[in-house]
This record gives C-alpha cells, sequence and structure tokens, in this order.
C-alpha cells in the first residue's frame, strides 16, 4: 500500500488524462506569450520518476535525463525522515577516500593544469526538509573562485580619522609628478606636465591628447631671477618689482630638489627674502612697505629682545617714524618674555612726546599719526584690565578737543555695592570649585567697575587701582591741530567703549587705520557688524543671532558690557548714550559730524532692538520708543530725514512694520518739492535715502505681500511732479536719466569723509536697479546697470564698495524669493577681494558657507574679521546638522572647525588677535576638549597675546589646572585682577 494515496497504482490513468488536460490548456492560455520574433531556447529539465512498486515505500528516486550538460547521474536515497540514507553514507566515505587519493596524486604533477568542470544549474523547486542537520548541505563546494562574493573594506571615514592606524602610502594626486613624495636623494623630475587648455578646438584636443610638453623648473628659475635682477639693475627705485622678487622666493622654495625639514626651509627663505629687502631699503630708504616688511621679516627670524633692541636703535636715530614705534611697541607688547603693562605703557609715552615734537609742521600727518597711536594706547589699556585709567584718558582727551566741560562726562548711573557684595556671599557659599569661584566673582567685579571712584569712596572699597588722577595720564593727552579731525577723535572714543562700526566698512576701516590693527578685537561686541550690518535687505540672520546669543552665554566677553543681563547693564549702556549725546553735541547743529554721530547711535540702539527681539519684557522697548521720541521733538532735530528714516527702522525692528512703513511714506509725501526738483545735494542725498529705505522694508521677504509691488510703483511716481496718469513714465525717464549721465561724467577720486551718512550716486543707482526688479520681475537688467556702475566707478573706492553692496544684497534678495539659483559666488568674491573688511559682505559668505559643504570653505583668504567670520559660519552649520540629527556630518564639520582653528593659531594676519583664542578656547568647551587640548592652546594664546587679559579668564576653564599659575602671570604682566587669591580665601573663611 503507498503511504500518499495520490501515488497509488489506481489512480495513474486518472492522473495521466488530468496532466493532458492541464497541458492541453495552460498551451492555449499561454499563447499570447509568444513573440515570432523571438524563439526561446528549449531546457531539458529533470524527469523526476516516483514508482512505489518496483522499491521501498521508504525512499524516493530521482534520474537526471542523460541528455542534459550535467555532472553523472547519482542515486541519492533519502529516508522518510529528510535525512539521507546510512547506506549512502558509507558508500559516499569511501568514495570521498578514493577521491582524496586520486586528488592529491594529480596535484604532484606540477606540469598539469586541472580546469575546474563548471557546474550547470538544472534543478530548480526541488527541496527537502533537512531534520538531520546534515552539514555537507552547508557546503558550496561546485562554486569557482569567480563565482564567490568578494568584499572591499575600507578604512575611510566620514569626518573623523580611522580608529586604525594605516602604514604610510605613497599618495594618489591628481597631477602627473607628485612633487611632495619624490623621496631624498633620488633624483627629481622637475618638469610640469601640462595639459590643453578649455579655449581650444575640439579637433585640437584629439589631435594632442596624448601629447604633453614640460618645462623644466630650474631653468624656469634661473630665467625668472635674471630677468628681475636685469629689471632691478636698470631701475633700483622700482618699489613694486623689488616686492614681487621678494615674494617670488616663496616660489622657488616650493620647488627644491631637497625640500627637507618645513620649519629650516622657512627659515632659509626669510633669510634670503631678508637679504634682498636690506638690499631693496638702502636703493630706497623713503619706502615705507618695503620698512614695514624688513621688519617683519627681522621679527621673525630674531628672539624679541634682540629684535626689541635693534628696533630701539633705530627708533633713536630716526624718533618721528611711525613705523619704528609700532614695530618696537609691538615687539614688547607681544612677546610673553619682556611684556609688563608699565613698559608698554612707557613706550606709548615715548611715542606721543616725540610724534608732537617732529610732527607739528604737517597738521594733517600729526593729527593722524597721533590719534592712530592714541587708539592703540586706548585698546591696549581696555584689553588689559585697565577700565579706569583708559576712561580718565578718553576724558581728558574729550575735553580739551571737543570743548566740553567735566559735566558732560559725569557718571549719572548707581550701582548699590551693597547687592554686589550680597551678590559675592551667593557665589562663595555655591560650594563650586576654586576656578569656578573665582572667575565669577572676578567677573561680577569687572563688569560694575569702568570709571574712577573718589579718594573718599577708596577708603570704603580698599581696591587702590580704582582711584585714578588726572596726572597719571597727562602723557597719553595730546590736543589736535586740525578741527576737521574732530570726528575721528569722536569715533575712536566711542570704539574704545566696545561699540562697533554701523555700517562696518572697509573705507572707514582703511580711513581709521583699522587695518593695521588686527589685535583690536577682544570681545563680542566686535563681531555685532557679522550679525547685523545694517545694509541691504536680508542684513539679520537668525541663525547667526542664535549663534550671538549663545556665544553671550558663555561669557565671551570683558568688562562692562551692554548686551547681557547683569547688575550694571542698564548703567552701562545709559553711560554710552550720554556719551553719544555728548560728543554729539559738542558739533553744532549744521555740521554733518553731528548728523553722523546721532545717525551712529541710532543704529547702535537699532541693534539692541534686533537683539531683544524676543525680549517678553515689553520696559525696555517702551523706554528706547519714548527716548527716541523725544529726542525727534528737539529744535534741531524736526526736519532731520535721517533721523526720521532711523527710527522708522527702529520701528521695523521692534516688531512694527506698519508703523515703519507709514513714516516712511509719510516722510516722502510732506516734503514740498519732490526728488526731481531738488536743487541741493544735500537735500537730495537724504530724500534718496528714504525712498531706498522705503523699498527694502517693503521687498523683505519676511514681510512680503501681493500689495507691496504697488506700493513700491506708487513710490518711485512720488519722485516727480505732474499728472498721476503719466507720472510713473516721467519717473522712470527720470532714473534713467539720471544713471545715463552718471555714466557719462568722469568720476572723481576725491572721497567725502561723511562717516555713516549714505551717498546719493549709490542710493539713486540702486533704487533704480529696485524699479527695474520689481517692474519687469527679472534680475538680469537691474544687474546690468549695477555692473555697468560698477566698471565706471573704479577711481571712486568708496562709491564702487557702496555699489557692490546694492549688487549682491540685490543677488541675495533674487536668490531668496525665486529659490532657483544662489548669489553669484564670483561677484561676491570679486567684492571681498577688493574690499574683505566690509562686514556686509562678510556676512552674506558666512551665510553661503553655513549652507555649504565642508570641502567648499574658502581658506584663501587672510585677516582677523575674515577669519572670524569662518568661524562663525562653521557654527552655524554645526548647529543646523545637530537640530537636523546629522550627527555624522556635524562630527565632519567640528573637525573642520578645529582644523580652521589650529590653522589659525599659526596665521600672522590672525594670530595676534585675541578674540580668535577666545572662539579656540570656547570651541574646545563646547565640544569637550579641553582635556586634551586645553593646556597646549592656553600656552599656545598666552605666547601670542600675553597682554589681553580676557585669555587668562577663558584659560582658567580649559585648564583649571592650572590656575595659580595663570593668576600669577596675570600679577607678573601687572593685568588688572579684581580680587586677589589671598583676598578670595578670606571670602571664603
Amino acid at each position: 500500500m503507498s503511504l500518499f494515496p495520490a501515488y497509488s497504482s489506481n489512480s495513474n490513468n486518472e492522473a495521466k488524462s488530468l496532466d493532458e488536460a492541464q497541458k492541453s490548456s495552460d498551451e492555449v492560455s499561454n499563447l499570447w506569450l509568444e513573440n515570432s520574433s523571438f524563439v526561446a531556447p528549449v531546457v531539458q529539465t529533470p524527469v523526476i520518476d516516483l514508482w512505489s512498486d518496483s522499491s521501498s515505500d521508504e525512499s524516493v528516486k530521482i534520474i537526471f535525463n542523460d541528455s542534459a550538460p550535467s555532472p553523472k547521474s547519482e542515486v541519492i536515497p533519502i529516508d522518510l525522515d529528510g535525512s539521507i540514507s546510512s547506506d549512502y553514507n558509507r558508500s559516499s566515505t569511501s568514495r570521498r577516500e578514493r577521491k582524496h587519493k586520486k586528488r592529491k596524486k594529480k596535484t604532484r604533477d606540477r606540469s598539469s593544469h586541472r580546469q575546474k568542470e563548471k557546474y550547470t544549474k538544472i534543478l530548480e523547486n526541488v527541496y527537502f526538509e533537512d531534520t538531520a542537520r546534515d552539514k555537507r548541505n552547508l557546503t558550496v563546494s561546485t562554486l569557482g573562485g569567480s563565482d564567490r562574493p568578494s568584499y572591499t573594506l575600507y578604512s575611510a571615514h566620514l569626518g573623523f580619522r580611522p580608529f586604525k592606524k594605516l602604514l604610510k602610502q605613497t599618495p594618489r594626486r591628481y597631477h602627473a609628478v607628485n612633487i611632495d613624495s619624490v623621496r631624498k636623494g633620488e633624483k627629481q623630475d622637475t618638469r610640469i606636465k601640462r595639459s590643453q587648455t578649455s579655449d581650444e578646438s575640439k579637433q585640437l584636443r584629439n589631435e594632442m591628447e596624448d601629447f604633453n610638453w614640460g618645462v623644466n623648473m630650474e631653468e624656469e628659475q634661473t630665467k625668472k631671477t635674471k630677468e628681475f635682477n636685469e629689471g632691478l639693475a636698470e631701475n633700483p627705485d622700482d618699489v613694486e618689482l623689488w616686492m614681487k622678487y621678494i615674494n617670488f622666493q616663496d616660489v622657488i622654495s616650493r620647488f627644491q630638489k631637497d625640500r627637507g625639514i618645513t620649519d629650516v626651509r622657512n627659515t632659509i627663505t626669510c633669510q634670503r627674502k631678508l637679504a634682498i629687502a636690506n638690499k631693496a631699503f638702502e636703493k630706497n630708504p623713503s619706502s615705507t612697505e618695503l620698512l614695514k616688511l624688513k621688519l617683519s621679516l627681522t621679527a621673525q627670524l630674531l628672539p624679541a629682545d634682540q629684535f626689541s633692541s635693534e628696533v630701539e636703535a633705530l627708533v633713536n636715530k630716526d624718533s618721528g617714524n611711525i613705523v619704528l614705534w609700532r614695530a618696537l611697541i609691538m615687539a614688547t607688547q607681544a612677546s610673553v618674555a619682556i611684556c609688563t603693562v608699565p613698559k608698554v605703557l612707557d613706550l606709548y609715552s615715548r611715542c606721543l612726546s616725540s610724534l608732537r615734537q617732529r610732527l607739528r609742521t604737517s597738521p594733517r600727518l600729526y593729527d593722524q599719526q597721533i590719534l592712530e597711536m592714541l587708539y592703540r594706547c586706548l585698546t591696549f589699556l581696555r584689553q588689559a584690565g585697565l577700565w579706569e585709567q583708559m576712561w580718565e584718558t578718553l576724558r581728558l582727551n574729550l575735553t580739551l578737543n571737543l570743548n566740553l566741560s567735566k559735566d558732560n562726562f559725569r557718571f549719572r548711573g548707581f550701582i548699590d555695592e551693597r547687592k554686589l557684595i550680597g551678590m559675592e556671599e551667593v557665589i562663595l557659599t555655591s560650594r563650586l570649585p576654586l576656578n569656578q569661584l573665582w572667575l565669577r566673582v572676578e567677573s561680577l567685579r569687572e563688569s560694575c567697575h569702568w570709571i574712577s571712584v573718589s579718594s573718599d569712596q577708596l577708603e570704603v572699597l580698599g581696591d587702590s587701582r580704582r582711584f585714578v588722577l588726572p596726572e597719571d595720564v597727562t602723557d597719553f593727552v595730546q590736543p589736535i591741530m586740525s578741527r576737521d579731525s574732530s570726528l575721528k577723535l569722536a569715533v575712536y572714543s566711542i570704539l574704545s567703549l566696545k561699540v562697533p562700526l554701523l555700517p562696518m566698512q572697509d573705507f572707514i576701516a582703511h580711513d581709521l587705520g583699522l587695518t593695521q590693527i588686527e589685535w583690536d578685537a577682544d570681545s563680542i561686541e566686535m563681531l555685532l557688524p557679522l550679525v547685523h550690518p545694517f545694509v541691504g535687505i536680508l542684513a539679520g540672520s537668525e541663525e547667526k543671532k542664535k549663534v550671538m546669543e549663545r556665544i553671550l552665554e558663555d561669557q565671551l566677553t570683558s568688562g562692562p558690557q551692554y548686551l547681557k543681563y547683569h547688575p550694571a547693564q542698564e548703567p552701562y549702556l545709559d553711560f554710552v548714550r550720554d556719551t553719544f549725546w555728548a560728543i554729539a553735541e559738542s558739533f553744532s547743529a549744521t555740521q554733518y559730524e553731528r548728523t553722523s554721530i546721532y545717525v551712529w547711535w541710532l543704529r547702535f540702539e537699532r541693534l539692541l532692538a534686533s537683539l531683544n527681539k524676543n525680549d517678553k519684557d515689553d520696559h525696555r522697548k517702551k523706554k528706547l520708543k519714548s527716548m527716541v521720541k523725544d529726542f525727534l521733538k528737539r529744535d534741531g532735530n524736526r526736519n532731520n530725514l535721517h533721523f526720521y528714516r532711523e527710527y522708522a527702522l527702529i520701528e521695523k525692528e521692534i516688531g512694527r512694520f506698519d508703523s515703519c512703513v507709514n513714516i516712511l511714506e509719510t516722510t516722502i509725501g510732506m516734503q514740498t518739492n519732490f526728488l526731481a526738483n531738488l536743487s541741493t545735494r544735500q537735500e537730495k542725498t537724504v530724500l534718496c535715502s528714504v525712498f531706498r529705505a522705503l523699498f527694502e522694508t517693503l521687498l523683505d521677504p519676511k514681510t512680503y505681500q501681493e500689495n507691496h509691488r504697488g506700493r513700491i510703483l506708487t513710490a518711485v511716481a512720488r519722485m516727480v511732479s505732474g499728472p498721476d496718469e503719466n507720472r510713473l513714465e516721467q519717473a522712470e525717464e527720470f532714473l534713467e536719466t539720471s544713471v545715463d549721465e552718471f555714466l557719462r561724467q568722469p568720476v572723481s577720486d576725491l572721497i567725502e569723509k561723511t562717516y555713516f551718512l549714505p551717498s546719493f550716486e549709490c542710493d539713486l543707482i540702486t533704487c533704480y536697479a529696485y524699479f527695474l526688479y520689481v517692474k519687469n520681475s527679472t534680475i538680469s537688467e537691474p544687474i546690468g546697470v549695477l555692473e555697468k556702475c560698477l566698471k565706471h566707478s573704479k577711481e571712486n573706492k568708496y562709491l564702487q564698495e557702496c555699489l557692490y553692496e546694492s549688487t549682491v544684497a540685490l543677488l541675495h534678495l533674487d536668490s531668496k524669493r525665486s529659490k532657483l539659483h544662489g548669489i553669484s559666488k564670483e561677484t561676491l568674491d570679486q567684492a571681498l577681494d577688493l574690499y574683505p573688511m566690509n562686514c556686509y559682505l562678510l556676512s552674506v559668505g558666512m551665510e553661503i558657507e553655513s549652507e555649504s559643504p565642508c570641502w567648499k570653505v574658502s581658506h584663501h583668504r587672510t585677516g582677523s574679521f575674515q577669519a572670524m567670520a569662518s568661524c562663525l559660519a562653521i557654527h552655524i552649520r554645526i548647529e543646523r546638522l545637530e537640530s537636523l540629527g546629522l550627527q555624522d556630518a556635524a562630527v565632519a564639520a567640528t573637525n573642520k572647525l578645529l582644523s580652521i582653528h589650529r590653522r589659525l593659531a599659526k596665521d600672522p594676519g590672525s594670530q595676534r588677535c585675541p578674540l580668535i583664542w577666545r572662539l579656540y578656547m570656547l570651541f574646545l568647551r563646547e565640544r569637550n576638549l579641553c582635556e586634551g587640548r586645553g593646556e597646549e592652546v592656553y600656552h599656545e594664546s598666552v605666547a601670542e597675546c600675553p597682554w589681553a587679559r580676557g585669555i587668562y579668564t577663558d584659560a582658567a576653564q580649559v585648564a583649571p589646572q592650572l590656575l595659580t599659575e595663570i593668576q600669577d602671570l596675570i600679577r607678573e604682566k601687572e593685568l588688572r585682577m579684581h580680587v586677589t587669591p589671598e583676598e578670595l580665601d578670606i571670602l571664603r573663611g
């Protein structure tokens, strides 16, 4: 009897008939699948013969078709439980032994090359259950080596170093000759392979595809050096050619055969450049550029004490040379071995005295150099923590030169000393670590103490350094000889109180000499122009403000500050306002200096309103609004449109958009004369700036609506007089004619040094560009107009810089509105190459870099502001990636920022900037890297900026184990320390 009834002999005939019927039905149903152009190959499948009469029911026999190209057929008996029969196991074992011997014999014959017989899979859909767990079912002995899967393991990781250190291998570069990998002692091929340029035709590229020609670099260097020598022999007075020859030594060093150690090679190159610079200076002793380069190269080769001795000898011979004085003061100030506060102040005193004696014959040059050295001295005092001495020096200079009395600078605020003592007691009883106790008490006191106290208060306070007499700072009080220098003195004074330039433009920075002071930034207030540059439509960014708020929370400030809440925040802010007003009122109402100072103050209030926009406390907003309204009600301010424009923009920052637009439209509508009919340049300038402010306010994508386009066109029509039906066409004709007239006339290279006030030509061209953009809804025509004006204004650097700002602003606006294409990186890079200190251009570059991959971050720009902009951009990118949960990309950006900080620590243009080092330490604290890098960064920062007190306070957080050493070093340099370790021990006890 069969085990399964379906396999019984009685049902064989019925099964055959059913199979034939099913086969015929399948052939009929599959006719539609046949294709006459394709005939599938016939594949012979195995015949499975299941019988039960000639064998036992306990086994199944599988027979392969002889015609199929398969291995020899074999009968495999399978038990009912799914396991292979035991008889088959015994026979298969003997067969395996015979095969093993036979295979071993074959391997002895070296000449025979046995090829594995390829296995073709024939069986399909034949399965059985392996209940015995036979291990032979796990082997795949029929597959060849080429059929087995291969896996390649990579050691590269995203954003961080591999865990396993790989052996050093020859790097694979994309160029033909890898100069860096050529070993010492081997013959080096100094030819540089050059491929075809992209402008050549396709046919020429195909013909020259495999052809490369090379230039021997040794011959090229010899030829170039010969050309320099011949040119300098003919014209030794060509300073520019000397500078090119000196810079060419870097190219020679780059392609030397024996490159050797980097430091040794740099030293040799520096010595070679210094020898050429000395020879060039002998031929051109009056060249300032050559003297600066010579002093810079000498400072790199000599120790600080030896270099300062040599420069001092030169100063004694030429005491009126300000370049020598700068080098001498900086060599002493930046040397950790010889820097002390009294020694540096003595050099500043000697410098001011020498300049006063030597330069009285040239009033303009005298004022420029005196004010520059005075600002350097004030900055040094502030960064050393000597606020009382700095303010006394500042007050006496303002009183002497701006006809102000002592009462104008009398501090009206009040700080309750008892309240401060109570806050100190709370800190001391908090059981914090010793470094945190010292830091918090020190920070509290320095935030509240910035002006000198009287002798009566000194007996109560007990801090002798808070008492400063006017006689202590008389050496730094200098009269200015020209009335035109009063504005510069006012700007330097307000900058010393940590109020940034608004806006920060490259022209103003060059005129004030800020480009030559790379170490003036020590606190976060100097970064505010990068966060809110006050130019263009999309000036501020919420992400930038968030980064600024986070940096503020980490107390990256020094001295009194007006950004973060503390007991003296409002008193110090009122103190800054009083200083603004006192300086502005020293000028007459008709002078542009008064308007400039007040516009700067209103923009400063606008900046604070923007930073405190999300503040729930309405007290500050109400106080600001009432204060500005009282200011506008004064007699000299009622008709000044500059003030109304700034007041409207303050309303926008507070969150009152409709009020801002109404103020601007009302200001335009109340004018009796139209813009086209005005005759004086001053009236045209201020009214055109109001039009531009209105256009930029209405075009802001954050508040843009459909009716804003009509309001802009209505405002454009108000530029001219005439009937309403043709007014817009007349206004367009007026703007087009004005721009054509500007392009026809030559641009004067005379620059009006009106800080903080708008430019009429720039605003008029920008208004025309905005009008074309709104009317045609395309970017090509307005950008074409701006590019023509940019080329035409090459002689006037200030005007060209303003036009670059307008061009980038319009491109930025279009990229945000359309979201189809980004800002032209080429235009932005070109503008930054010409004006690297422009904070609006740097701000837009920050936004682009924060949205770009790490490998697109630019490295070619140097300077303190450019470096800080790059650091802030990556900070923004890290926060965005972490908020999105992209941890791997955030780690990559973190390592990129660490690499940038390491590079900046060795960059001569930024390594003397205290704020860059403080940002570096902040980065270490945020990423928990203090244990590995904190102590090392502390030593590097102190070696470069030993005078900056803020670096020592930050170092106490990244290297708390060195607190005693840090405090001793502060005492040694005689920097300001508000609480000594001994006093702290007494307070704790």
